[in-house]
């Protein structure tokens, strides 16, 4: 079961239907009632893997079979790109579809697509206790809050407050350009650049960022390697069995330190910087010990405003769920 703490919407509407769809995997959940403490209850949550689904709606249609005869009448979906209009492009998986043309495929009243960052924020401000990690503490301030995880890529928004409630803002800041620091870094990015141009922080931030980082560092370094996935080069860095993944990784952690201070800084979230995705929370120990703080705070003359902000890093189960439930009643 997964909770959040949102003002109950007068509207009936449960069951309803929730997912969080990335580059890799679709997960879905059936929001079957918001209980007395102000939680959302989140049952039959069902994972596919998106390369076994061609289209969005063979995956929404897939789930709706899984729940074997509930009757399903509105679905909100966060997912990995920009909402930008009736017409969705996901950004790491080739799913094209219409808002309006789903909802009349499937009957539906209301189908609510939402970046998955914005559902990421938007579950921050009920995130409490064992849900988060505190990877730097911090004066946590009424304020600003910055949002960013690296998994398939990386994804980044901020919630801001609007008096007694919150208004998430998504973004594509992933996609802004990567500044390398210090000699092994500048060579790295020369390295990389020659192979595919543009470099952007999800170039480094992402599964694929992992495994790019690995070759990189081999190469500037002459050494020859067998290549090894994000999975792998993780495992072995976290084990300490793999000296370059743990290079890698640490460099990753370093990486991840500064994308953060840039957003916070970029949105003034003295609010609390809060991390997700699907690789940090899987190794949260390494991160705790990695160059992630320092770099977060070497931010020169606006060092000492980064210092004062807290860095939390999620480990709720299904966060993104519970801000897209909590999303669709408000929008009910």
């Amino acid at each position: 079961m997964a909770s959040t703490n949102f003002a109950q919407n007068p509207q009936t509407i449960f069951p309803y239907v929730v997912a969080d769809i990335g580059g890799t995997n679709a997960r879905w959940g059936l929001v079957t009632a918001l209980e007395a403490s102000g939680h959302y209850r989140i049952e039959s949550i069902k994972t596919f893997e998106n390369k076994t689904h061609p289209k969005f709606e063979d995956s929404l249609a897939a789930y709706i079979d899984y729940l074997a005869g509930v009757q399903v009448r509105h679905v909100c979906v966060a997912l990995a790109g920009p909402v930008l209009g009736d017409r969705i492009e996901m950004t790491n998986i080739n799913w094209s579809f219409s808002v309006r043309e789903v909802e009349a495929a499937f009957s539906l009243q209301k189908l609510l697509i939402v970046n998955d960052f914005t559902a990421l924020a938007y579950a921050t401000s009920a995130l409490v206790g064992e849900q988060l990690i505190t990877i730097k503490p911090g004066q946590q301030k009424h304020a600003p809050r910055a949002i960013l995880g690296p998994g398939t890529g990386l994804g980044m928004a901020s919630l801001i407050p609007v008096g007694e409630t919150w208004l998430p803002l998504s973004g594509e800041g992933g996609h802004t350009a990567f500044a390398p620091r210090g000699e092994e870094e500048i060579a790295l990015c020369q390295y990389l650049q020659n192979k595919q141009g543009y470099l952007s922080k999800e170039t480094f931030l992402s599964g694929a960022g992992l495994e790019r980082i690995y070759a990189g560092l081999a190469a500037v370094r002459g050494q020859t390697i067998a290549p090894k996935s994000a999975a792998a080069i993780s495992a072995t860095a976290v084990s300490g069995e793999d000296a370059l993944a743990v290079d890698t990784l640490n460099l990753f952690c370093a990486v991840m330190g500064s994308a953060a201070a840039d957003l916070a800084l970029t949105v003034g979230a003295l609010g609390g910087v809060f991390l997700g995705g699907g690789i940090l929370p899987r190794v949260r120990e390494f991160l705790l010990q990695s160059p992630f703080v320092e770099r977060f705070c070497d931010k020169a003359v606006m060092s000492h405003y980064v210092r004062e902000i807290p860095v939390f890093l999620i480990v709720a189960d299904e966060p993104a769920l519970i801000g897209a439930a909590a999303l669709l009643a408000e929008h009910s």
